[in-house]
């Protein structure tokens, strides 16, 4: 994929969660929305049983509006209707496209006789999935056409929109917002319908406790990227300032750049820093989704360097109590000649319910989203879900540069 393309995509979806987020905050309190509803992406279900589903699409590079660019969310909106045409249901296609008015359009009975004439392989598959006794005209009279504003305009219409929530000591920017686009991708992601639904309400309280910035894909795919790092730092220096605080860091290793190349590098500057004195006195976890034989090879990188890592494995079997015992060491004159072990190193692909075993103080998620084996209550759990190594020392102080 190129970096086009893949700027692209991101775009696309930020545009769709931007536009659901504003759809939430602008919600009556009876209103229920569903991401990535059953219908479209955006369902909003009214008490009275209306429903109004939303597509969106975001075509950036198109220099003028064609009929092709709305063919697929077109057809699939006809095909709906075809098998539900009782069902009160409002279809919209929400679009960007430069140089268009922004404003409602209605679709011409033309225009879906052009899509329902299509020769693309594709869209001929949604065409005969299309019920015989299908009502054009009654479907036309349901659906519309929303010519939105650039990515960057919703942006700064959905922070005014948070912003009426008047949460009090809360920064729209770095705080409200880059949480508020997270929550929405998460929902968007989760299997079960009844999972993805949020109303006006749910979002309110659910801002209303956040203290630190999520950080994601998404986040950090939005303008002011620096700052949401910036942030994240301050926001976790008083955890990392605190000697006395049993740690865990789970890494998803396909979701952070150069992952067998920089863990073990991350692993011994973290110690260096945080784990060196004996003040320290809780020794960290380190768990990720790799199994027994993965674990054991960074294991051995580490005895390399001089660090001494306990996996739990007492020969082939693993035992939680050994996993979380804690090491005999050697104090001399305030600094440690020696201990038996630096740091636990968890595979929790092998493994998955010891992470449980003993909730810690904080854990730290360096993921795009918190696998379904890892319970966060009782705990302090921070979302540090960024690519590159660079800048996750960068938000636990190991480096002054993110770059």
């Amino acid at each position: 994929m190129t970096g086009r393309t893949a700027d692209s995509t991101i775009k696309g979806f930020l545009y769709q969660f931007n536009k659901t987020l504003l759809e939430v905050t602008q919600a009556d309190d009876d209103e229920i929305i569903t991401v990535e509803g059953l219908v479209e992406d955006v369902d909003i279900y009214s008490a009275d049983g209306s429903l109004n589903a939303i597509q969106c699409k975001y075509h950036e590079s198109q220099d003028k509006f064609t009929g092709s660019l709305i063919y697929k969310p077109l057809l699939q909106m006809a095909e709906a209707f075809s098998k539900n045409p009782k069902k009160d249901i409002k279809y919209t296609i929400f679009l960007h496209v430069p140089n268009e008015v922004i404003g409602v359009r209605n679709v011409e009975k033309e225009m879906l006789n052009e899509a329902m004439a299509t020769d693309n392989q594709s869209l001929i598959k949604i065409v005969a999935r299309i019920e015989n006794n299908f009502d054009a005209d009654e479907f036309l009279k349901n659906v519309k056409i929303e010519f939105g504003t650039s990515i960057d305009e919703l942006e700064v219409e959905v922070k005014k929109s948070l912003g009426k929530y008047k949460l009090s000591g809360s920064d729209i920017d770095t705080l409200l917002y880059p949480n508020a686009i997270t929550k929405i991708s998460k929902l968007s992601s989760l299997k079960s319908e009844a999972h993805r639904k949020i109303s006006n309400n749910d979002l309110r309280k659910y801002l209303s406790s956040v203290t630190t910035t999520a950080i994601s894909k998404w986040t950090l795919s939005l303008k002011n990227r620096k700052e949401i790092l910036n942030k994240t730092k301050k926001q976790l220096a008083n955890s990392f300032s605190q000697n006395s605080r049993e740690r865990c860091f789970y890494f998803d290793i396909h979701e952070i750049e150069e992952f067998e190349e920089r863990i073990v590098v991350f692993i011994g500057n973290y110690l260096n820093k945080y784990h060196s004195k004996p003040s320290h006195l809780k020794t960290p976890i380190f768990a990720m989704n790799i199994d027994f034989s993965s674990i054991k090879d960074i294991q051995y990188r580490l005895f390399i360097k001089g660090i001494k890592a306990n996996t739990g494995l007492v020969g082939d079997v693993f035992e939680v109590d050994n996993f979380y015992k804690d090491p005999i060491q050697i104090i001399q004159k305030s600094k440690i000649e020696n201990r038996e072990f630096d740091l636990r190193l968890l595979a929790l692909s092998s493994e998955q319910h010891a992470i449980n075993h003993r909730k810690g103080d904080d854990l730290y998620l360096v993921c795009s989203s918190t696998p379904e084996c890892i319970e966060t209550t009782d705990i302090n759990y921070y979302q540090v879900g960024t690519n590159n190594f660079n800048e996750l020392e960068y938000v636990v102080s190991l480096r002054n540069s993110h770059e």
